[in-house]
This record gives C-alpha cells, structure tokens and sequence, in this order.
C-alpha cells in the first residue's frame, strides 16, 4: 500500500460516504481535506478500503491560513497514524515569496517524525524563480514532501508530489514525483491567495467542471461544447448530457478519464516527452 506512481483523489471529508467510488482504480488512492480528515481515514478503512489514504489538514489556505513558522501538531501526526493513514502528513502553514524561514520552519519540525510528509504551501515564485533553492533545500533536509503550489504563473513541473493540484498533478508525474493529487472539484484544485474574489458565486448543489481529455482542463459544465466521451461512466454519449447530471456523476467521469491519462502515463517510455506533446497538442487545439 505505498504511493509510488499514485495518482489520488482530493476530496472533502463531506465526501467521505462517495469517495471509494471516485478512487476505486489500480493506481488510485484518496486524500480527506480538513480538520477532520483523520476521522474520514478511519470510516473508510473500517469499511474495508485497502488503497492509500492520507489526510490533509488544510491550515494553509483560507483568510486565516496560519504562516508556515506556527508549531506542527504532534496530536494530528498521531490521529493520523491511528485511524491508518499511509503516511502522516504535516499541519503546515504557508511559506510566502521569499520566506526562508517558514520554509525551513517545516522542514525542520517534519523530522522529529519517522514517516511523517513535510506539506509545503508555497508561493508560486517558489516554483519559478527559486526552484533551485526549494529543490535543494528539501534534498539537505531528506524529508519527504508534498507541495501545494499558489495559482500564478505557469510553471515548468517540479519532481515533487503535489496535494491539492489540477491537471498538473499529471505532470508532476511525469517529471518524477514520487505521487500526486487531483482535486475533485475547483477548491480542491487551487491554493488562492489571499484576499482573493470568490469567482461564480454560489449555486445549488455546487459548481461542477467535468474534465475534457482534448483540453487537458476541467471546464464548468454549463460551457461545455460538442463532442463526446468514452468512458465507462458516459458511454458515448455528448458531454453536454454532464451539465444535467449530479455532481458524483460527474466527478466519476473526471476520474475514470483521468485515470486513463495516467495509464497512459506509467506506460510511456519517455514521460517527459508524452507530457509535452499532450500539453503542445491541447493548447494548439489540434487534439480530434
């Protein structure tokens, strides 16, 4: 039950009753978001789920998101730990542009536990300009990592397991991480700064964006256009029938198309070249 090449399933912990249905693949694998995370882990290991779980605690993200330099919960590593989970994952806060010392904060404190993943929320300069100072960072340390990455500028995919990650959870895999993860939907997919506008608005049962293979993007069911899908879940039939259908409906058809990709992924010679003839293929609009 290790998480090497895995591809897993960002959810809620309000999900916690759908989810093995979303993660139910060879390769798959699920992440509960928030405080009660650890709870989630143990109902659906109590209920026979053997596939890799973790729990990820979220202080990171929201309007009173902590600063990566807050104290690390020994009690949520141990809550962890007991209800199952494959690897523990920290309670960091967030490492700013430029905050060495929040960075260094996690990394440190990660290490007083065997096992346990150092969560990094970074800013996205983390990923651009000073990649080079992150990556050996976290070499000097030689903790395992996770990182969440703040929405900015596209960014060349970093060799790290990603939590909380859109299409570039792939990606990373592509590049060598060692595992990532995919949210389920638009709030699991983002780390926003802060303060930011809430785009969309609120609607009855929730936003829901279906995956569409040839973009490589999760689009608002609403705006999607013409053509079809072949996934278990749609059977052939118009991707527009998504924009009537329930949000598990939907988000099963994002995991079965994803969980494709990724087959097609582990199964490539040359990952890094796969990846960039997909992403080159999507943004030219060439894909049938």
């Amino acid at each position: 039950m290790d998480l090497h090449e895995r591809l897993l399933v960002q959810v809620s912990v309000r999900d916690v009753y759908d989810a093995t249905t979303l993660a139910g693949h060879p390769g798959s694998g699920l992440v509960f978001t928030g405080q009660a995370g650890h709870d989630a882990v143990r109902m659906v290991r109590r209920a026979g789920y053997d596939g890799p779980l973790l729990a990820d605690r979220r202080r990171y993200a929201g309007s009173a998101r902590v600063r990566g330099t807050a104290r690390l919960s020994a009690d949520w590593i141990a809550d962890q730990v007991e209800a199952g989970a494959t690897a523990p994952l920290t309670d960091s806060g967030y490492v700013g542009e430029g905050d060495h010392e929040a960075l260094h904060a996690i990394l440190e404190q990660a290490l007083q536990w065997d096992g346990a993943v150092a969560v990094l929320p970074v800013h996205a300069r983390w990923v651009i300009e000073d990649r080079g100072t992150l990556l050996r960072t976290v070499a000097d340390y030689g903790s395992p990592v996770a990182l969440v990455v703040e929405d900015g500028p596209p960014y060349r995919p970093v060799p790290l397991p990603l939590l909380s990650a859109g299409v570039s959870a792939l990606g990373a895999l592509a590049y060598g991480a060692e595992w990532a993860a995919i949210g389920v939907r638009e709030v699991l997919r983002h780390l926003y700064p802060e303060p930011h506008e809430v785009r969309g608005g609120w609607r009855r049962g929730g936003a829901r964006s279906a995956f569409v293979v040839e973009r490589l993007e999760f689009v608002p069911v609403e705006r999607l256009g013409e053509g079809t899908c072949g996934c278990s879940t749609c059977r052939g039939r118009p991707l527009r029938h998504l924009a009537g259908a329930e949000e598990l409906h939907v988000n099963t058809h994002n995991a079965k198309v994803l969980h494709g990709l990724h087959n097609r992924l582990v199964r490539a010679t040359h990952r890094e070249r796969w990846w960039r003839s997909l992403t080159e293929t999507a943004a030219s609009g060439t894909a049938p």
